[in-house]
Order: structure tokens, then sequence, then C-alpha cells
């Protein structure tokens, strides 16, 4: 189902107030002006659910907050029905009373009540993230409504009341706009009075909200017909996906957010006397003198020693525990482990401060309102000889604080008596490698002689640890079958003989190794053996279009800090006689923000290449987009690859193949082609230009030639001869279609899209353009494209396999897009009906259900697929994603390191999509 409520994001820690552990149901309150539900919003046709009313009225006030909301939907097909099969509305009891004012079902005017005063409303206590270690105690009411039908209205309308001590009377709300497509009416109203002043704050994406003064108040409102949600700017840092947010608050400074939390700080850090965690300090104490060697024991003793559990329910939502509660019962969460850490460096004399975070969007908080509500974690500052370290109960194995990164979480807040103000967390670039590839592979036997292989993977830092927890709950036995699996998944050619993992705690290092054999995939290239080596890819295939809406120009964001190194030694058959390497030009530039290095050599029969990734900031300017896109492709294309002459033919050079001088215009662009084909570009080049030199009303040695420049990366002589060529032939849709690819990798969007719809005029239906356009179109990002023209491919295509397969791309691209998911799952599951054992099917309908949040089905979907295709990275990620949200932690941090091994990049395509990993 679409997102379709206004998420009001009120609770992410909770106060202590009366239990309300039922609903009430009463009427709306006297302050709400309730509204007119609208027809179907223009736009909306074809949804299954079509919103029409999403409202949200709040009153602030310094004993208690009300969150009035409605919603109204229409069910307008089948797909709707089961996507209202169950109307959930969850409170935490601790801090909130539940007022349902009415669920109905409005049909031909009538209206229909569902609740039956609540005796049809069932009431759920249950903790759905026990495996992940989280408590929040929250209650939801949800009513299974019978007998709705396509056509129906279903109209919920509720108020949360809250009551919190721990702020004091600051009030605070924030609201993102979250819902898909058009609404027939978007209203949004807050009020507040004189006497309790508010800041408030619309970010892009909003209207100009409406300010009225009356008696003795102030409302704010938002009010939107035919609204459409606002959506953020692909690939952006994170201060700009804030979009669509409404921020109103009683703070008027973080200081006072700081100055709030800390008296109950202060109070939660002490020892008593007599207390068994005196014992401990002493420990520690009589361990050295050294301060800096106290705070890495007070700091393996808590991550150590004190089992993580979140508590988010009663007091525990603000107010910590006291640190000998937390040492006495052995499990804490972040604010509890932190006030363990403080309260031990606080009796050794230790400067160190809490700090609070917001680990999602923390890089936002430079440019928003003061809130409390906008943090999720703490963790603690220490100063020790003008140095800073920034260390956390939560993690595991920091056993030197100089190894500790500094977190990439934007922005901090210290807890301090005298309040303090938001500082900024500087990441710097890591050292040495996250993670290093190396292998060895001795082919010297020949080419049909397997090959002997070692590998080894090293880790270090946070995916070390993570690796370690993952295989930390096997057993031997297990753990070696776990590591075959792995390795073979890595290298599928290979049959592993012996595997090893090593973790060293102090070093926070993790080694895999593996020792097999195994035949090298050697491709046959007419006279020639070709070995690509895959590690030797560089950059990637990327667009960074966006569609228009708020930051359009916003920068292009880079995960950092991050460094990746990739080894691999190939030893030769025959001492490397008669061998050589295409595409092995040394490359060191920087593209993007990103460190790109590659050297190959080849050397006594030996095949040494060294590949290295390193990011150097966290973005890039927009205006650098088209060029930086254009680079990452060019190095995407260029993997090395290691020639050898095939024994069993003549061995011959491409000179030889093309050895006898042209007569004419036709022989000078065979001889071109045959260039082209043995990857000379630059005599390509030369032959098609003396082919159009001697016919230079021929369209066609233009448009060779713009191939032959555009494979050379000399994209200004392309475009150049595409245009030409075009000119000369305006009827010949192949030139168009080659000068559409090019634009598009230009950035230059209408003009390419405009070509592509010319190339289709002169060929309609024609299943190459359509294709190709297809293509074009998934890299851009332009899924109503794609769809369209995967759709019109399926009406003329028969085979099975070729049917299946743009089926699949079908369904994935619906997935990629966000909509139509439930045609997506019909594509894919008419796909498996003609592919039955396909792991690319399998993986993309695991995608789909991933996104529909059938995390379930996802598994299984995902499973299938790897048992097929075990080092496929995407269903290695999206696996991790759905065990994650079932609870089953460790399983999916070793998924996410398997996906990550095979492709570093995995975790970037899913958070595009909005899907990242806590």
């Amino acid at each position: 189902m679409a997102k379709w409520m206004i998420v009001l994001a009120m609770v992410l820690w909770c106060g202590a107030a009366s239990a309300a552990d039922l609903p009430k149901y009463a009427p709306p309150p006297a302050w709400v002006k309730t509204l007119k539900i609208p027809d179907p919003p223009p736009g909306s046709d074809g949804a299954a659910i079509q919103l029409l009313l999403l409202d949200s009225q709040v009153r602030l006030s310094p004993n208690l907050d009300e969150f009035y909301f409605e919603s109204a939907f229409r069910i307008a097909s089948p797909q709707g029905l089961s996507s209202a099969a169950s109307l959930p509305l969850s409170w935490s009891p601790d801090t909130e009373t539940l007022v349902i004012h009415n669920i109905s079902i409005i049909r031909d005017g009538k209206v229909i009540d569902l609740t039956d005063g609540g005796k049809k409303v069932s009431i759920l206590r249950r903790e759905g993230s026990l495996e992940l270690a989280m408590l929040d105690g929250r209650l939801t009411a949800t009513l299974q409504p019978e007998g709705l039908q396509v056509g129906d209205v279903v109209d919920m309308r509720g108020t949360f009341e809250r009551r919190d001590p721990i702020r004091r009377g600051h009030s605070e709300v924030l609201s993102r706009t979250v819902h898909d497509g058009n609404v027939g009416r978007f209203h949004t109203r807050r009020i507040w009075s004189d006497a309790n002043p508010m800041l408030w704050r619309a970010t892009e994406g909003l209207p100009k909200p409406t300010i009225l003064h009356e008696a003795g108040n102030t409302e704010l409102i938002i009010d939107q017909l035919n609204a459409i949600g606002p959506k953020p700017p692909k690939n952006a840092p994170a201060r700009f996906q804030n979009v669509g947010t409404l921020e109103v608050t009683q703070f008027q400074t973080w200081a006072e957010v700081s100055g709030l939390m800390a008296p109950l700080y202060v109070k939660a850090a002490n020892i008593a006397s007599g207390s068994p965690l005196r014992a401990e300090v002493d420990k520690i104490r009589r361990l050295s003198n050294d301060p800096k060697v106290r705070t890495e024991a007070a700091l393996s003793l808590v991550q150590d020693q004190i089992h993580y559990v979140a508590l988010s329910m009663n007091l525990g939502g603000y107010v910590p525990a006291d640190a000998d509660a937390t040492w006495t019962r052995r499990f804490g969460d972040c604010k509890g482990k932190s006030v363990l850490l403080l309260a031990i460096l606080n009796e050794l004399n230790i400067d160190a401060e809490a700090v609070l975070v917001d680990t999602q969007t923390g890089e936002t908080l430079g440019e928003s309102l003061p809130m409390l509500r906008v943090f999720d974690h703490v963790f603690v500052r220490v100063n020790l000889k003008g140095k800073t370290y920034w260390i956390d109960g939560t993690r595991s194995h920091d056993v030197n604080l100089d190894d500790i990164p500094i977190p990439s979480f934007g922005w901090v807040l210290p807890i301090r008596a005298t309040g303090a103000k938001l500082e900024r967390l500087q990441p710097s670039r890591f050292r040495v490698p996250a993670f290093e590839s190396l292998k060895r592979i001795d082919a010297s036997g020949g080419y049909d002689i397997p090959a002997k292989v070692h590998a080894e993977y090293v880790y270090r830092g946070d995916l070390a640890i993570t690796w370690q927890a993952a295989l930390a709950n096997l057993g031997k036995a297990e753990s070696q079958r776990y590591l075959r699996e792995y390795w073979r998944g890595q290298l599928s050619w290979v049959e592993p003989k012996t595997v090893e993992f090593d973790f060293d705690p102090t070093q926070r290092l993790a080694r895999m190794t593996v020792d097999g054999q195994g035949k090298v995939d050697w491709d046959t290239n007419g006279n020639v053996r070709d070995y690509s080596i895959g590690d030797s890819s560089l950059g990637q295939k990327t667009s960074f279009q966006r569609e228009p809406g708020p930051y359009a120009d916003a920068p292009i964001s880079v995960d950092f800090p991050d460094f990746d190194k990739w080894t691999v030694v190939i030893t030769l058959p025959k001492n490397g006689t008669g061998f050589r390497l295409l595409h092995a030009d040394d490359v060191e530039k920087t593209v993007g923000a990103r460190r790109y290095y590659r050297r190959s050599r080849l050397d006594g029969g030996v095949v040494t290449m060294t590949a290295e990734e390193e990011s150097l900031a966290s973005e890039f300017p927009w205006s650098d987009a088209v060029q930086v896109a254009a680079d990452l492709r060019e190095l995407y294309s260029n993997d090395v690859v290691v020639r050898g002459p095939d024994p069993h033919a003549k061995t011959t050079q491409p000179d030889e193949d093309v050895a006898e001088v042209p007569k004419n215009a036709g022989g000078y662009s065979l001889r071109g082609a045959a260039f082209l084909n043995h990857n000379d570009y630059v005599r390509a080049i030369e032959d098609f230009g003396a082919a159009a030199r001697l016919e230079p009303n021929e369209a066609k040695h233009f448009y060779n030639r713009g191939v032959a420049y555009v494979y050379h990366g000399d994209e200004t002589s392309a475009l150049a001869d595409f245009d030409k060529a075009i000119r000369m032939s305006p009827k010949v849709s192949l030139a168009y279609v080659a000068r559409a690819e090019l634009l598009l990798r230009r950035g230059e969007s209408p003009k390419a899209w405009r070509d592509f719809d010319l190339a289709l005029k002169l060929a309609p239906r024609d299943a190459g353009i359509l294709r190709r356009r297809v293509a074009a179109a998934e890299t851009a990002g332009r899924y109503d494209i794609a769809v369209g023209d995967l759709t019109t491919l399926l009406e003329t295509v028969e085979d099975t396999p070729d049917r299946a397969r743009l089926l699949n791309k079908r369904c994935w691209a619906r997935a990629e897009w966000g909509k139509e998911l439930q045609n997506a799952l019909t594509d894919c599951n008419a796909a498996l009906e003609l592919l039955p054992d396909s792991a690319p099917v399998l993986d993309s309908r695991g995608f789909v259900r991933l996104r529909s949040g059938d995390f379930v089905g996802a598994i299984a979907d995902y499973d299938s697929a790897l048992r097929l295709a075990p080092r496929q990275a995407e269903s290695l990620f999206g696996r991790g994603l759905a065990k994650q949200r079932t609870g089953r932690v460790s399983e999916s941090q070793a998924d996410w390191a398997a996906a990550l091994a095979v492709d570093p990049k995995v975790e970037q395509m899913f958070s595009r999509y909005g899907l990242k990993r806590p």
C-alpha cells in the first residue's frame, strides 16, 4: 500500500505519565475544525488507493499537547482491498492517550461505523523488535474492516493526547510529508498560545504557511488541494533530504535542550558508596596512571560486560538509568551505557561529557530548529591532553582510542548544565584501506588445466566487527561450511580446499582466506584468449539525472570516509609468451571527490594488477555531475584484459588480419571495422575517416567513425559525426539512437529523449530501438519510459526465455520506481512461470516484496535466488535488510558483509531506494 499518512514524528524516547492502556471513544475536541472529504484528485486514476484527505491539527500547551488526525481514502481496485485489510493505530501509553473519534466506511453516502464502540478493536502489546534488543512498550489498536468493497471510502479520525513531564512544559512537533501520489486535500494546522511563543520552520517542498492571530492564539495553516508529496533530490547529502517537513518548537536555543537534559545525567552518573562498581574503578586506577590507558579500560569494561538493550519506554525513554543499576543488571541502552562510562571516568578525574546525536539525519541539524525529539543516540566525548576522542559504549572491541574513527553523524549536542551549542563532527580519511582483496592465480599449467588459487580478504574497523559478530554464534563446523559457501559465491569457478577466518581484536582486523583450484574462465575471442580482471573495474555506470523538485541542484553525496584496495596476481602459461595486456593504462585521477588508482604490469610471465578507490570528501558540486558521470562510465568500461594466443589456432596479430591496403572507401570501411573489433580505436578512426573523404556524401562512414570515437572516449567528435550522419540521412533511425545515448551521457536529457522519439517515429515498435531506450531509461532513472517501452516489447515477443527476461525487467523497473508494486509482483510471477529457476527473477521478486513490507516473503525469494546464484550481491544485501526487519540480526550482518565483499557499491544502490541498514 502506498504511504498515505502524515508522519507526526512525535516520540523516539518516551517520558512517564499516567497509563492509558485502552483507547477512549469520543467526538473530536471543540478546537478541531473538521473538513469535508473531497472527491478523488486528478491523476489518481489507476491507483489501488486514492488518497482523499490527510488532515493534521495540533494544539500545543504547557500541560497537554493534542494531535488530531484524519485520513480518508477510497478503495479503487481489488488490490486496494488487501492494502486496507488492517487499520492500525499505535501509541505509547506512558505519555499518550489515544482517543478514537471514528473509523468508518462511507458507501453511497451512508456512514457505516466499524468500531462498534470499541468492541471490534483489538489491542496488541508486543515488542516487535525483541531480537534487535529494543523495548518500546508501545500499544497498537487494530481493526480488520468487515465487508469492505471496491468504491468504499475509509475514514479514520482520532487524537493523541500527550503529557510529558520530562520536557518541563516545552512543546514540540515535527511532521514529515511522506504520502505518494496526489492527495485530494492536504491540511496542516498548528495552534499555540501567544503566552507560550513557538519557533516554526517549513522546509522546501511545502507551500508558505498562513499565519493567523486570534483570541490570544497563533495558528499556522497549510492547506493544499490536489497536493503532490515532495520528493527529495536523488543522490543528495542528508541535509537536502529533509523536504516537506514542518517544525514547531518552544525551545528557543539548543542550549535550552542541552541544559534540560543535564540534571538527569548528573544524577545518574554517581556511584554510591559501597557499590560493587567501585571495585572495578579501583582495578582500573591500579592498572595505570596514564589517563588514556584508564579510559581504554573503562570503555572495554562497558562494551564487553554490559549487554545492549534499547529501552524506549517508561522513564527510560528520556531518563538514563543510574550507573549502579546498569552495572548490577548487566544490560543498558545507549543512555545507560554512556552514564556508566561517565561515572567511571568521573571517579578517575578524566574530562568527559555525554553528547546527543541524530544517527539518521544528523546532517540536517545545522539548519533545524532546536528540539529534543530529533536525537536518538547518546555517546561520550573525552578530552585528553588537548585531544578529543569520541567513545561509544554500544560499540565493541574499541581497544585503542586512536583507532576509533570520528562518527559520520553530522552534528552533536553536548549535555551541560550551562547549556551548549551544536558542534560539527569532522570525520577524517582512512589511513589504511577498510577492505583489501588479494587473489593469486597460478595458471602456468595452461588454459585448460585447473589453476591453483589463493585469495584473502582483509576487513578493518567496523566491517571486521560485523564479520566477527556474524561468525561468533556459529560452531566450528558450521563456520567452516558457511565460509566454503561464501567463497564459492565469491569465486564461483574455484572449489575451496581450505578456508580460514582470523580476528585480531587489538587491530580490529578480520582476515578471511581460501585455497583451492579451478579452471580460469578464459574467453575465446577469434584467434586469441581473453581473461577480464574483474577487480580492475573502477568507477560505475551511472547517471546523476534528477526529476524537477526541491533542491534539484543540490550537491552529489559521496560515501565518506571510504577506502578499498584490490590486488590480483596471475602466473601465465609458457612464461607469458605471446600474452599482452589491454586497457592497461595507468590510472591516477580524482573524479567526483573520489581518488581512483590502478597499475597493471606484465613482467616475467606474471601479471600484477593493483587498484584503489578512496573517497576524499563527502560530496561534490551539482555543476560537476555531468562530467563526473561521463568520467565514471569511462572508467567502468575499461577492465584490464589479459590477452593470450590460442594454442589450437594460428597466432595472428590485428595488423596481420588487416594488412592489405584498401583500394576504395568500402575497403577502408571494412578495415576500420576490423580495427574496431580489435579495440584499435585510433586506426579505426583513421580508416573510417579515409572512407568518408573518398565518399563524403555517405552517412554511414560518419556514423561508423562516430562509434569509434565513442569507444575512444572522444565524445565531442563522436557527437559531431552523428550530427553529420543525421543531416545527410535524416531518416536513418540508428544514428538518432546513437546520438541519444551519447546526449544522455553528456547530461542533455531533453535532446536525448527527443532523439529516441524521432528514432521510434521512423521505426515504430522496432525492438532494437525499444531495448536500447529501455537500457538508457533505466540508467537515467526514467522508469516511466522504461515500463512503457517494455510493455510495447511484450506485446510482440513470444519467445519464452526472452519474454521472461522482459517481464523481469519490467518487474524490476516498477520496483525501482517504487510505484505499481502489485503490478511488479504480477510481472515477476509471470516470469517465474516461464523460467521457474531464474535467480535474477527471484531476486527481483524478493526486492518487490521487500519494498512492499513482506519481509518473510522477501527472505524466501532471496533464499531461492542465492541457492542458484550464491554470489548475487543484491540478493545478499536485500536478504540482510529483510532479516534485520524480522529480528534476525546476526544473520543480517553476515549477509551484508558478504554482499559488500562481492560488490562494495551494493549498499549505495539500496540507499538510493530509501532502503538502509541501521
